[in-house]
């Protein structure tokens, strides 16, 4: 009977030891885990509460915290963590849970360089070389009922100067198996302060294929910045991203993934390092056909900008464009340089269905000029159709607005399989010149008051043959007053310009190319502008032929005034073409015309001591009323009387001649009274002809004498000498 009774009070100790054991388990698990954190994770650790649920076998832990290294920081924390484990499963060697719930978890984790603020929990290399001698065998388990509420990471790169938030993050997987056929998983969770992220996806565990379909809206893509700064000069991209794709992949394989779907940017924007909006958007969309990274394809079905903006800003030292991708130039160089850039074995394709920009805008800035420059292309709309990597026609049909008043549109039709094959048609319907007012004055020191151009563009372009038209009509170019400005041409570009006019104040010509544009020398652009550089040369150099429809004779009858030897005054034939030259200043009135008055002084002196030497012999002559007198001009000079006169002051006459011996007998001081009176009297004629006779204003002509002391040989001529210039 006492062996019985010490029988019974043996099992009943040692049960009620489990009990107690069992009932203070929780407590002596989270004691030890808490004290002894830091041996077994090298991390503290902190335990609200743990209880076991040995009905249910389950397990519950509450308010748990990791700490960093430093022991202050939370690396990791959660509110709770229920799992709930079905034993009975063990019978048939499986692994089975009714439910794993993980509530409010938060982790941050910290990237610096290569590091992570989560490298010390990582097992050393060498303590998991383990061999294994072991027959694998397959694990089975089954996990229903995964639920992740309102979680939380936060990820910061500490080089990069960059945050991402993931905020309530919700995860729900009903079932996951090892001989399921198929496992579904949800994915729900904020991310930043106005993005949502959904993700469903399919695993097909028998055909070991899986199918995700992630959802965005309002996906803040700030965070993006800092890694593009090695690309770009961009000190911050921002916009909302908001998606739905399709991402279909093989288990097997793990490069063979698809993507399609569409996605779009909201408010997108792009800043310069220098604070100034380059590139902006109120909305990018995109439609993805086919992107498959196994095969490098890269299929998209539309991509639109709608009134996308862009910013052109030209300074003394760069261009704002080219200073925003030289990091990228910079990279591209250098790689290339090391050899670091590797062609890889499957060659990239790609195709874009449409691109299309809708009422777009370029603002364009030109800070190297006297003043600024500011234009803008608004209204600018384009659609490129059917561009892969080998499209031999790719159409593009584009239009502007010209600063709000003219037009440029055209299409072109160019190949990515040779990229001289190319097609232009393109017109300019009056554009607005005075609107390059700032240009006219730091080139030509004048501004552009008045005027509009015209401009119709035709290409065609192989490797091996260009043909380029060029029709070119200027409506009523006008220049105002000059400026001050010190930086315009030694050229007379106001001047050309102002010949080239027609009858109807146009400007109108046509500039054909024809060429190989393989040869190295071939330049379109630069054969273009010496064309036309040569017809302003010409119109300068020859400005009465390029005014020969005005002048209605020979324009280069009108280059020069011829007079005789010491001819004072205008016969008709000087009116005449007097009169021509007053009819071009009447109808070019901001033209000058200037005229030189050139002779030999000492043919003209030897003519006026010849003239001198007449009026005093005539004067000689009886007043015979029935006698007809003659003039000086009229009486010749072997004249017998007039030589008899003459010898009676110089008898050398007849070995010496007329000329000399008229020098010798008239006084220096009269002959050169008489020559300079010529002249003035040939400048007074010109002069007074046209602002007395023609109503010409005085300061449309101006008439002068050269320096006759040193003039050339060629032009010691009686003449005037006529040019023009514009006021």
């Amino acid at each position: 009977m006492a062996r019985i009774k010490k029988k019974y009070i043996i099992s009943g100790s040692i049960s009620l030891i489990l009990i107690t054991l069992l009932f203070f388990l929780s407590t002596i698990a989270k004691d030890y885990l808490v004290k002894n954190s830091e041996k077994l994770i090298h991390r503290k650790l902190e335990i609200g509460e743990i209880h076991f649920n040995y009905a249910k076998v389950a397990i519950q832990v509450k308010n748990l915290t990791l700490f960093e290294d430093n022991k202050t920081d939370t690396f990791a924390a959660f509110s709770e963590l229920y799992v709930n484990f079905d034993p009975w499963t063990l019978i048939k060697s499986e692994y089975s849970f009714s439910e794993i719930r993980l509530s409010d978890p938060k982790v941050e984790v910290i990237q610096d360089g290569e590091k992570f603020n989560f490298d010390s929990l990582m097992p050393k290399e060498d303590s998991i070389k383990k061999k294994d001698s072991t027959v694998n065998e397959a694990l089975k388990f089954t996990i229903r009922n995964i639920q992740l509420l309102n979680g939380k990471v936060k990820y910061v790169d500490v080089q990069k100067k960059n945050d991402v938030e993931l905020k309530n993050l919700n995860l729900n997987l009903p079932l996951i198996a090892w001989n399921n056929e198929k496992s579904d998983v949800g994915v729900d969770f904020s991310l930043g302060e106005k993005g949502h992220v959904n993700i469903q996806a399919t695993v097909d565990n028998i055909n070991k294929k899986y199918q995700i379909n992630l959802n965005t809206d309002n996906i803040d893509i700030l965070p993006i910045t800092n890694y593009l700064k090695d690309y770009l000069d961009a000190q911050s991209v921002n916009g909302l991203l908001s998606s739905k794709l399709k991402i279909e992949g093989d288990m097997n394989e793990v490069i063979n993934i698809s993507l399609s779907g569409t996605g779009s940017v909201s408010n997108f924007s792009m800043l310069d390092g220098r604070s100034e909006k380059i590139i902006s958007s109120p909305k990018v969309s995109v439609s993805m056909k086919d992107i498959n990274l196994k095969t490098f394809h890269f299929g998209f079905g539309k991509i639109e900008l709608e009134q996308p903006n862009l910013l052109v800003v030209r300074e003394k030292k760069s261009i704002n464009i080219m200073q925003f991708f030289e990091p990228y130039f910079r990279n591209d160089s250098i790689a290339a340089a090391s050899g670091a850039i590797q062609e890889t074995g499957t060659p990239v394709t790609y195709s874009i269905d449409t691109l299309k920009l809708n009422n777009g805008l370029v603002s364009i800035s030109d800070k190297t000029l006297n003043r600024p420059f500011s234009y803008e292309l608004n209204n600018l709309n384009m659609i490129m159709t059917g561009l892969t990597e080998s499209a031999g026609q790719i159409p593009v049909v584009f239009s502007t607005k010209l600063n709000n008043k003219g037009e440029f549109s055209g299409k072109t039709i160019w190949s990515m399989v040779d990229m001289m094959n190319l097609e232009m048609e393109a017109k300019v319907k009056r554009m607005d010149l005075m609107s390059f007012s700032p240009y006219s004055e730091y080139f030509v020191a004048s501004p552009i008051t008045q005027g509009w151009l015209n401009y119709e563009l035709g290409l065609k372009m192989s490797s091996s043959k260009l043909a380029n038209t060029n029709k070119v009509k200027i409506e009523e170019l006008e220049f105002g007053k000059r400026t001050k400005d010190t930086t315009a041409m030694k050229l007379p570009v106001r001047l050309g310009l102002y010949l080239m006019k027609d009858a109807n104040d146009n400007i109108e010509f046509d500039i054909p190319v024809e060429g190989n544009p393989s040869e190295p020398k071939f330049k379109l652009g630069k054969i273009i502008w010496k064309t036309f550089g040569n017809l302003m040369v010409k119109a300068v150099t020859s400005p009465f032929k390029a005014l020969q429809g005005l002048a209605g004779t020979d324009p280069e009858s009108l280059e020069k005034l011829p007079f005789e030897i010491a001819q004072d005054s205008l016969n008709q034939e000087q009116r005449d073409k007097l009169e021509k030259l007053a009819n071009i200043l009447k109808k070019k009135t901001d033209l000058i015309l200037n005229m030189t008055q050139t002779t030999d002084p000492q043919k003209e002196k030897d003519q006026i001591a010849i003239q001198l030497t007449k009026a005093e012999y005539l004067a000689t002559l009886p007043n015979d009323p029935n006698i007809e007198k003659i003039s000086a001009s009229q009486l010749k000079d072997d004249d017998s009387k007039l030589l008899d006169f003459i010898r009676t002051t110089v008898p050398k006459v007849d070995s010496i001649g007329i000329q000399q011996a008229c020098k010798q007998r008239i006084d220096v001081g009269r002959i050169e009274t008489r020559f300079q009176a010529i002249l003035v009297a040939r400048n007074h004629a010109v002069s007074d002809y046209f602002i007395q006779k023609q109503g010409i204003p005085a300061e449309s002509v101006q008439v002068s004498t050269a320096d006759l002391n040193n003039l050339p040989q060629e032009l010691r001529i009686p003449q005037f000498k006529i040019e023009v210039s514009i006021k």
